[in-house]
């Protein structure tokens, strides 16, 4: 099981990493700054040793052995001007002369040393001590500041996690108050004491909950008016069997057989109409769709519908279609170009015109369906699309057809618009889909 990414660990994580980072520049800087003043004082003593050697006697032959501490790990030592070696205490160490006056850094095989050399006329007197014992004394200095660092480091860990969570109690108190609430709850989250940084994502979900909200309602509207769309067949079904059943005409029997049929149908219709508009409103596959070709599309449709509008009669018209590759599944297509040529059809009177025409524009095609039908009321142009919504209840129709296409073409990430013309002698269905883009490689072959 993939292990979950806890932002409280991440962000105790973090702190205490840069809390330990702290403590050890902190660490660091006590142990620079402990070793410059014993630097500084080392080398007043080594001066000091110096100037006491020098003024002590008229001859350097004859100076005296200096009361050096072992533990400061001094070397004195005394030169002619020629440079001969004429003392040098603790006898045994043998360092090399520095040429000139002052305090400097060097090497010798006993290791690394610095001293302070005094050039004189007849002579040259130089103090020297070893570096590490100075490391020695900055790192003695240092150490207390080091440890208390290291001691306060789980002390601070503690403390960070204790205010990580302090600081994310409101997104626990979010999380409780969302395991709290109804399944079917869209009642808004509150915004009170959130701190800022949350807002956002409660607002994000406040949205989400009326989305929520709105499709519920929508899901009892249609299952509502789905319930009273069936309701009323099989009232009338039930109705019908119970004449058949006390009836000894065979005319009527046939005749209430008929109706009983036509019945069954319609309730047939509706059904297919239901299971298409919930196979439209799903989810589409995971699969990239296919191009398809917009002209190709359409002039299946046509020819589909052609036989009803030859027996109305009405004209079809197309202008010169496009043969573009739109960014949808075929049988999609085919739905939505034959439920509109279909309406059209039907609301068209006998001896009207329906023109198909297609464009494309920035990656875009855009189909319309223009008939010389009514039209529809202004009130209705935005409604018509809901389930079991019609224009004209004198045409039979189950109400479903443009909720199936808005569904279809919203799935494609597609738009459909209706509006009259503005004579208001029909009405126009616009389709709006993206083309399937071209790679360069099929650009070029195709030029």
């Amino acid at each position: 099981m993939k292990r979950r990414n806890s932002l409280r660990t991440r962000l105790t994580v973090w702190f205490t990493a840069l809390l330990i980072l702290v403590g050890l520049l902190g660490g660091v800087g006590a142990y620079i700054a402990a070793q410059q003043d014993p630097d500084n004082l080392l080398d007043d003593q080594m001066r000091e040793i110096a100037f006491n050697v020098v003024s002590s006697v008229d001859d350097l032959a004859q100076m005296p052995a200096p009361p050096l501490e072992a533990e400061d790990m001094l070397v004195v030592q005394a030169w002619d001007e020629d440079g001969h070696l004429l003392k040098s205490f603790p006898p045994g160490i043998d360092l090399p002369r520095q040429a000139q006056t002052g305090f400097s850094n060097f090497n010798a095989p006993s290791g690394q040393w610095r001293s302070y050399t005094w050039v004189l006329d007849d002579g040259t007197v130089q103090v020297s001590q070893r570096s590490s014992v100075r490391r020695e004394l900055a790192l003695m200095a240092a150490l207390p500041a080091i440890i208390i660092t290291l001691l306060l480091i789980p002390i601070s860990a503690l403390l960070v996690r204790w205010l990580v969570g302090r600081i994310l109690a409101p997104v626990d108190e979010l999380a409780l108050q969302l395991m709290a609430r109804q399944p079917d709850s869209t009642q808004q989250l509150a915004l009170a004491d959130v701190p800022g940084e949350i807002v956002p994502l409660i607002q994000a979900m406040n949205k989400a909950l009326v989305r929520v909200a709105d499709m519920l309602a929508s899901q009892r509207r249609f299952v509502s008016n789905a319930a009273h769309q069936l309701r009323t067949p099989l009232t009338a079904l039930r109705i019908q069997a119970s004449n058949l059943r006390h009836t000894t005409s065979p005319g009527v029997t046939a005749e209430i057989l008929d109706d009983m049929d036509l019945g069954f149908r319609r309730m047939s219709s509706l059904t297919s109409q239901l299971l298409a508009l919930a196979r439209a409103e799903a989810p589409s596959a995971a699969e990239t769709p296919q191009p398809v070709d917009l002209a190709d599309v359409l002039r299946d449709a046509l020819r589909g519908v052609a036989p009803l509008a030859e027996s109305k009669p009405v004209t079809l018209a197309t202008a010169d279609l496009p043969s573009v590759p739109v960014r949808a599944e075929r049988h999609d297509l085919e739905t939505i170009f034959s439920n509109l040529l279909d309406n059209a059809i039907r609301y068209t009177p006998p001896g009207g015109r329906i023109v198909v025409t297609a464009q494309c524009t920035a990656g875009r095609a855009e189909v319309e369906i223009a008939d010389t039908g009514p039209g529809l009321p202004t009130d209705l142009l935005e409604r018509v699309c809901d389930p079991f919504v019609r224009g004209n209840h004198e045409q039979e129709g189950t109400g479903l057809g443009l909720s199936i296409v808005k569904a279809l073409t919203f799935r494609a990430g597609g738009r459909l618009s209706l509006c009259n013309r503005p004579d208001r002698s029909g009405l126009i269905a616009k389709v709006d889909l993206p083309l399937f883009p071209l790679s360069h490689g099929s650009d070029r072959s195709d030029a």
